[in-house]
């Protein structure tokens, strides 16, 4: 399991399967009209109905799941989970 963020810097988190997980990517600007992140975070995407229903406030109000982007962040998740997923990413 890989705990995981809708936002770097949210208090809400989720548990979820780590083979859920697919495009995983260092992020360093956050697009938008956003202020510039303090530092490059490790992403990936999810789709929706393979996470807890509800979870990171997330309800799906469309026909069908679709994928979020989601954070992973070192203090939430074991060193070495993160260290797996972090060689994984590209970027």
């Amino acid at each position: 399991m890989v705990i995981v963020r809708r936002h770097w810097n949210g208090d809400v988190s989720a548990a979820v399967d780590a083979d859920s997980l697919y495009s995983l990517h260092m992020r360093n600007e956050p697009g938008g009209v956003c202020s510039a992140f303090p530092r490059g975070f490790l992403c990936a995407h999810i789709w929706c109905d393979k996470m807890p229903a509800g979870s990171l406030g997330h309800i799906c109000k469309e026909d069908g799941p679709h994928e979020l982007l989601v954070y992973i962040l070192p203090t939430d998740n074991p060193a070495e989970t993160f260290d797996r997923l972090r060689a994984q990413a590209r970027g």
